[in-house]
Order: C-alpha cells, then structure tokens, then sequence
C-alpha cells in the first residue's frame, strides 16, 4: 500500500473517531445537568469533577485527533478515560428489559470505539517505524 494510501485511511480513521468524542464532550458541556444526574445516580462520587475530567478529556482528544498530534498517546489516553466510564455506567448486568438492551448496546459500543482506538494506535506507531509519517 503506498504512503499516501496509509496517511488518508489514518487520517479517516481520525476523524471519525475524534467526531465520537466531540459530540460527546460538547453533549456534556451543553447538557450538563443530564450526564450529572445520571452519574449520581450510579452512585460515583465527586460527580463535578469526574464529569469534568472527562469532558476536558473528551475535548482535547477529539482535537488532538484532529490534529494529528500525539495520535499514539492520545488513543491510549482515551482508552484509559472509555474503560473505566464503560464499566460504571453501562451496568447492563444490574438491569433488565428495555433499559438492559440499551446498555448493552451502549457497553458494546464503547468495547469497539476501543478497538478502534488500538487499531489506531497500533498503525500510527507501525507507521513511524516504517517512516510513513503517518503521525
């Protein structure tokens, strides 16, 4: 595959997962009072400052993604924010009926917003030993 090829598909791949965290970290911004209320009632403490870390979070790696800065780091950082938010918030094994079947599908979705950001990192850091420049 030529360069080229490798910096547009890392480039596609980028933005679309970088889109995920804006529309959320903008979600949490403009809706403040919503994410709050839920993560209350899932019983974790220190809520403003968890929501908070989490929006800015959310922020910055979607612009870093973006950017193309940091990729590498930026993937990981986001990982460690996903896994730890997908197991206390979409407790689906605490639930039943249309509730459950909703955070499963919600635990599912962040488990392959996951593997996308692996198979980003792992491509962008393939690529800079490859000297594609991929970032």
């Amino acid at each position: 595959m030529e360069k080229s090829s490798v910096r547009s598909f890392i480039l596609v791949a980028r933005i679309l997962i970088g889109s995920t965290f804006l529309v959320a970290g903008l979600h949490k911004v403009l809706f403040w009072d919503g994410p709050a209320m839920w993560m209350a009632s899932k019983g974790l403490p220190f809520v403003p400052f968890l929501l908070g870390i989490a929006t800015v979070t959310e922020l910055a790696g979607a612009v870093l993604l973006f950017a193309g800065v940091k990729v590498k780091q930026t993937a990981i950082a986001l990982i460690l924010l996903l896994l730890p938010m997908t197991l206390m918030m979409h407790t689906f094994w605490n639930m039943e009926g249309p509730m459950q079947q909703t955070a499963v599908m919600d635990f599912i979705q962040n488990l392959s917003i996951m593997g996308g950001l692996v198979a980003l990192a792992a491509v962008v850091h393939l690529s800079a030993k490859l000297s594609l420049n991929a970032r």
